[in-house]
C-alpha cells in the first residue's frame, strides 16, 4: 500500500474503536467461550500443543507467595491458587507453504519434530499473548480478533520467522473466576517446565540464555511479573542461585536472557495516569471500562461471590508491582529490555515510568517509540511500514539479548511520516515520579467499591 496519511491512521483507528466497543454488552463467560476457541494453524504458522503437568511439589507456588510478600506493603488480600497442569503451544515458522496450506495431520510430538526441522538457530521465545481475561483484554474491552490462543500466531510466527528460532505460546489460567496470582503461577509452571522438561515431554531442557521473555499488551505485564518474582526470590534467599522443587528435583530458577515486550499494559488500574486522558481520542481503548458499568450483563462467573472491585485481582492488590508492575521501585539485575511504544497509546505513561526506572538502576533499555501509533499497533495495522519497522527491531532486539551482545540503553524515537527518527535519554522518558505515581494509583485505588451491576465508578481526573 501507499504510505498511510494521518487520515488514514485516524479512520483505522476509529474502526478499531468500534470494533471494541461492539462486544461490550455481551456478558464476559460467552465472551471465554466465544474467543478461547482452539482453531486449526493455517499457512507458514505450525503449531505442536503441549500439557506442562502440574508438579507434586508445592515450590513454584512457594516461589509466587513469597514475592508477593517481598514486594507487598502487607494489607494485600488474595486467593491462594492451586498448581495446575498449563496449556501452551510451540509456534514456529513454515516455510515455503500457502497461506492457506492446513494444519499437518499427524500427532503433536510430530508436529514438533516438524517444527524442530525448521529452525536454524537455538532461540526460544517464552511469549505472553494479551492475557485473557475473560474474553476481553487487560482493562476490560472485549476483542474476539485479538484474544484466544489462535489470536498471537500471527505474532508469534512473525517473530519466530525474523529470529530463525521458536516460540512457546503460555495459556493461563482466565480470570475473574481465577484471579490473581493464578496466571502468574501457570506462567512460573511453564517456565520451569522448559527449563527442566517433567516427564514425557518432547522437547530437550533449554537453557535460560537462550531464552527471552515477550509479549504484548497485558501479556507484556505478565512476562515482566514473572522477571519481578524471580528478582524477588533472589532477594529473599540473598543468591542469584535460587533455587527450589520441582518434579522430584532440585532446580534452580534463573532469569533469561532478556524481555521484549510491545504496547505493554503496565498499570492495571489502567487509568491512572496522565497519558490516559491526554491521548484518549487517539487510541483504540475507550474512556470507561464496561464491565464496570451500570447495565453490563452479569452471569455465573462476573460479579463474582463475593462481589470484587476488579476483574483480575482484590481491590487490595491493584498497586502491587506484580498485578501492576508501573508500582515496582526494584528493578536492578533485571535481563535486558526491549520496549516497543506508540506515542498516543492511553498506557504510554506506565511504559515510560518503568523503563525510565529500570535504566537509571543500570538496567540496559532499548525504547523504541513510534509517532501517532495506538494500542497493538503492529496486530491492527498490519501493512503500516510502522509495523514492518517494529517487528524488525522486535526480533532483532531478541536475537542480540540471545548472542549475549553487550547492550547499552538507547532510545529512539520514530516520526510517522518519513519514518525518521531521532534519540530520547531512556533516563528521562517522563516527568512523572514514583511518588507521584505511587499517589494517583492510590487515588484511583480508593474510589472502587465491589461491582454488583449497579454501581458507577467513577474515575479520578
Amino acid at each position: 500500500m501507499a504510505d498511510p496519511t494521518r487520515a488514514d491512521l485516524a479512520a483505522a483507528v476509529k474502526r478499531a474503536r468500534a470494533m471494541f466497543a461492539a462486544g461490550t454488552k455481551t456478558a464476559i463467560a460467552t465472551r471465554q467461550r466465544e474467543t478461547t476457541i482452539d482453531r486449526d494453524a493455517k499457512g507458514p504458522s505450525l503449531v505442536s500443543r503441549v500439557v506442562f503437568p502440574a508438579p507434586a511439589e508445592d515450590g513454584p507456588r512457594q516461589v509466587v507467595l513469597d514475592a508477593i510478600n517481598t514486594l507487598g506493603v502487607g494489607d494485600e488480600r488474595y486467593k491462594c491458587p492451586a498448581l495446575v497442569d498449563v496449556r501452551a503451544q510451540w509456534t514456529g515458522f513454515r516455510s515455503g507453504v500457502p497461506k492457506d496450506e492446513p494444519e499437518p495431520a499427524m500427532s503433536e510430538a510430530e508436529k514438533f519434530l516438524l517444527l524442530i526441522d525448521e529452525v536454524r538457530c537455538n532461540f526460544f521465545l517464552f511469549f505472553f499473548g494479551a492475557r485473557i481475561v475473560s474474553g476481553f483484554l487487560e482493562f476490560g474491552f472485549m476483542s474476539s480478533s485479538i484474544n484466544g490462543p489462535a489470536t498471537r500466531r500471527a505474532t508469534a510466527t512473525k517473530l519466530a520467522q525474523l529470529t530463525s528460532g521458536r516460540c512457546l505460546i503460555v495459556q493461563p489460567r482466565l480470570a475473574p473466576q481465577n484471579p490473581f496470582p493464578a496466571a502468574l503461577l501457570d506462567v512460573l509452571v511453564a517456565y520451569l517446565s522448559l527449563l527442566y522438561p517433567p516427564p514425557g515431554s518432547h522437547h530437550a531442557p533449554v537453557l535460560p540464555s537462550h531464552v527471552v521473555f515477550a509479549g504484548d499488551s497485558s501479556g507484556a505485564q505478565l512476562a515482566l511479573s514473572l522477571i519481578l518474582t524471580i528478582l524477588a526470590a533472589q532477594q529473599r534467599q540473598a543468591t542469584s542461585q535460587v533455587t527450589l522443587r520441582f518434579h522430584k528435583r532440585t532446580v534452580e530458577l534463573p532469569l533469561p536472557a532478556g524481555i521484549a515486550i510491545q504496547s505493554p499494559s503496565l498499570d492495571h488500574q489502567g487509568d491512572c495516569l496522565p497519558s490516559w486522558y491526554t491521548n484518549g481520542a487517539y487510541d483504540i481503548f475507550l474512556h470507561r471500562l464496561p464491565t464496570y458499568e451500570p447495565g453490563f450483563p452479569a452471569d455465573e462467573i462476573w460479579p463474582t461471590e463475593p462481589p470484587r472491585g476488579n476483574l483480575y485481582c482484590e481491590t487490595s492488590m491493584l498497586c502491587h508491582p506484580l498485578v501492576s508492575p508501573v508500582a515496582a521501585k526494584f528493578w536492578r539485575g533485571a535481563p535486558p529490555i526491549y520496549v516497543a511504544v506508540g506515542s498516543t497509546e492511553r498506557v504510554a505513561d506506565a511504559a515510560k515510568v518503568v523503563a525510565q526506572a529500570a535504566a537509571r538502576q543500570g538496567v540496559p533499555v532499548l525504547w523504541d517509540e513510534y509517532e501517532f501509533m495506538p494500542h497493538n499497533w503492529p496486530m491492527i495495522l498490519t501493512d503500516y511500514p510502522q509495523t514492518v519497522k517494529c517487528y524488525e527491531a522486535w526480533a532483532r532486539a531478541c536475537s542480540s539479548f540471545v548472542q549475549g551482545d553487550r547492550v547499552r540503553s538507547a532510545g529512539t524515537f520514530t516520526t510517522f511520516e518519513g519514518l525518521r527518527t531521532r534519540k530520547l535519554d531512556v533516563e528521562h522518558l517522563t516527568y512523572l515520579t514514583d511518588e507521584e505515581v505511587g499517589r494517583l494509583m492510590r487515588s484511583r485505588q480508593g474510589t472502587i467499591k465491589p461491582w454488583t451491576n449497579d454501581l458507577v465508578v467513577k474515575p479520578v481526573l
